[in-house]
């Protein structure tokens, strides 16, 4: 990687021209840094805000696209609470107070083995990630990486992004202005990004009506006074002031959110706050070093890239939808719009799919996060200070009586923490580079593994310790098998070949196909790069997408025919040309 910090060093081209280079921009460049593509980043911030934790868990299906880049371990090792700290996010009246309810195994934490993907989730503070995801930058010659320049927007016309440096990066004789002409152009520069806006995209939605105070602040005392056990987060439901509160370490630097708190401005009565906030005196000394007001923003982008026609330009991340935290989605979903941009990129780029492919992105991604802000939304309408309740602090029967009701009222409160429907249960199932078949099971809590076509697929350990994962490449098409007639492996094989994409075939046999069987209830899996199934074959619900023949334990084989054109289709080829 060549990482600079003036405008004089962007090169004049590229493949492809990221504006942004937080999570999204990041991922995106890496992976196709993976399979030769070059691209550029341009980012405004010099350095990364530690200062600013914004997400704090990196959730079980971006630790797993993480793992694909070979990251997960680098970025538990760059997290100082490990899985083992807590998995609980619990509501209290105060850290010294009454516990109201738990919720253990938030956030897909699990300390040891998770069932429902390769990696957990990982409590770490956004800007964190962001550092890793520089290191690993700075490994790939195909990336190159200038900060202190922005992107102000795109001349489609010429198919260049403009920029600008960003005036405290200016040294003496620095162009202030410049362009950079690319095959692609990639919107992944924040909430209020300029790509969107030059290129007449508008953000549609609401805001909460109350703000919120965030700060950060270190405490040597304070950690010794917690009553309560370890929590990823402690909700305080207080009549003086509501909020959340965490640790961001062992070594006495904290978090907090004052829920519907307006900005303070005096460093005095922000410690005040905290104290009220965590239930502690005033001998419990507080730091604050840093403070950020900001309200709840609901916002989806009209189009994730303009003219289909062009398919020059996209957008990703917050650049094309706003998500409130509750739930943890932000970040994370701004992630999977990169990985689902990446592979369909790249696929393009070495000319193993057509250009309409790119279509698909908007037409999956964009359902994805309307789905995700209505659940945060949702969850933003139930804060800590709406579950204030008379007598809820006092240690009486009617305290006692009063705690109850707010345990029973904070079952709303499920999806915010337990999100696996939403975080590996998000499918593009009617989509056009799916084959068709049954509406999938949705819903934001609950996960039920499905091998249906648009579904990911449902994982699972194999005998010898790996994942089911682990047998798909980067940028691969997968078909698995458990019976199959070899002639028509060896026929879809051929076909992939003949077009140059890239399909590997996983025989299961053993009990890693009496396992997949139990689960998928298929016989034969086409899987994308991405993961999320192309095409099923076989028994249970595969039989009525795949017009196949049921296969018994021992006897019987799957059909493949309907995989050919599923396989061309996922590339926006002509599903013809496989009959």
């Amino acid at each position: 990687m060549t990482l600079m910090h003036s405008i004089a060093a962007v090169p004049g081209s590229a493949t492809v021209a990221i504006a942004g280079g937080g999570p999204s921009g990041m991922y995106l460049a890496l992976r196709l840094a993976q399979h030769g593509i070059d691209s550029v980043i341009v980012e405004p911030r010099t350095e990364v805000d530690l200062l600013r934790p914004r997400a704090k868990t990196t959730n079980a299906r971006t630790m797993t696209l993480l793992r694909g880049l070979g990251l997960a371990d680098a970025v538990r090792s760059a997290a100082a609470l490990d899985v083992s700290y807590s998995q609980d996010v619990i509501f209290c009246t105060g850290l010294t107070g009454h516990e109201l309810r738990r919720f253990h195994g938030a956030f897909q934490l699990v300390d040891g083995d998770y069932e429902l993907q390769p990696e957990c989730g990982q409590q770490i503070p956004q800007p964190e990630v962001e550092l890793v995801l520089r290191e690993a930058v700075a490994a790939f010659e195909h990336i190159t990486f200038v900060t202190g320049v922005r992107a102000t927007g795109v001349d489609r016309e010429t198919s260049r992004l403009l920029l600008e440096a960003v005036p405290d990066a200016r040294g003496p004789g620095t162009a202030s202005a410049g362009t950079i002409s690319a095959r692609w152009i990639v919107g992944a520069d924040g909430g209020a990004s300029r790509v969107r806006r030059s290129l007449g995209i508008s953000l549609q939605g609401a805001s909460a009506p109350r703000p919120n105070f965030n700060v950060v602040f270190t405490s040597t005392s304070l950690r010794e006074r917690v009553t309560l056990d370890p929590a990823v987060q402690w909700w305080v439901v207080g009549e003086e002031v509501s909020g959340m509160i965490g640790e961001l370490d062992r070594t006495g630097t904290w978090w907090a959110i004052l829920q519907g708190c307006d900005p303070i401005e005096d460093p005095v009565e922000v410690a005040a706050a905290l104290r009220a906030l965590a239930g502690v005196g005033e001998d419990v000394d507080i730091e604050v070093l840093a403070t950020d007001s900001w309200t709840a923003r609901m916002l989806l982008a009209d189009s994730y890239g303009g003219a289909e026609s062009e398919r020059t330009v996209f957008l990703v991340g917050d650049a094309a939808h706003l998500n409130p935290p509750w739930g943890g989605h932000g970040f994370n979903t701004c992630v999977s719009d990169a990985e689902n941009l990446a592979w369909k990129l790249i696929a393009v780029a070495q000319g193993w799919a057509e250009p309409e492919l790119l279509d698909s992105y908007e037409e999956e991604r964009r359902p994805v996060a309307a789905r995700m802000i209505a659940d945060a939304a949702a969850n933003g309408k139930a804060l800590a200070y709406d579950f204030i309740t008379a007598n809820m602090t006092e240690d009486t029967p009617d305290g006692a009586a009063a705690r109850a009701r707010v345990r029973e009222a904070l079952e709303v409160k499920t999806s915010e923490f337990h999100s696996e429907g939403l975080v590996v249960g998000y499918e593009y199932a009617g989509t056009s580079r799916v084959q068709p078949g049954p509406v999938p099971f949705v819903d934001p809590v609950e996960y039920r593994p499905q091998a249906l076509p648009g579904c990911l697929l449902p994982h699972f350990t194999r005998a010898d310790g790996t994942s089911a994962y682990d047998s798909a490449g980067a940028v691969t098409f997968t078909l698995y098998t458990l019976t199959a007639v070899e002639s028509e492996v060896t026929a879809l094989l051929t076909l992939a070949e003949r077009h140059s994409i890239p399909l590997r075939h996983v025989r299961l046999g053993g009990s890693d196909a009496r396992t997949a069987r139990a689960l998928w209830s298929a016989s034969a899996v086409l899987v994308r790069p991405d993961h999320h199934i192309t095409a099923v074959a076989g028994e249970g619900e595969g039989d009525a997408v795949g017009g196949a023949a049921v296969a018994g334990e021992h006897g019987g084989a799957a059909s493949l025919a309907a995989f050919g054109p599923a396989l061309l289709t996922a590339c926006g080829l002509d599903p013809e040309e496989a009959r």
